[in-house]
């Protein structure tokens, strides 16, 4: 019987250990948002015309619900001057090292 007590525990560590590396895994693939600069979003308004860029907020969390893509990990906001010359709040979205971005109006 001992050995059986023994057995069981070993199953309920390993359901322990693997559930948390999956927890872990799920959460940090979800923050590699925080590792994205505000230069990356800032470089991308000023390319396509933008101008007086100013980052307001860095959202990293949820990012899907917040209008993103699959493979965007951040929303920046942004007022900017747009190239017509009228001041505008955009997002801008993009993923963690080779993702470029993406400029969305709200």
């Amino acid at each position: 019987m001992r050995m059986f007590r023994w057995l069981n525990s070993v199953r309920f560590m390993e359901i322990v250990v693997v559930t948390s590396i999956l927890i872990i895994v799920v959460f940090v693939s979800g923050m590699t948002g925080i590792l994205v600069p505000e230069s990356k979003a800032v470089k991308a308004l000023e390319t396509q015309g933008f101008s007086d860029v100013k980052i307001t907020s860095k959202a990293w969390f949820m990012v899907r619900l917040r209008g993103g893509d699959k493979s965007d990990t951040v929303r920046f906001t942004a007022n900017a001057t747009n190239p017509a010359g009228k001041k505008v709040t955009v997002y801008v979205f993009s993923g963690w090292l080779f993702k470029g971005a993406t400029i969305r109006t709200p």
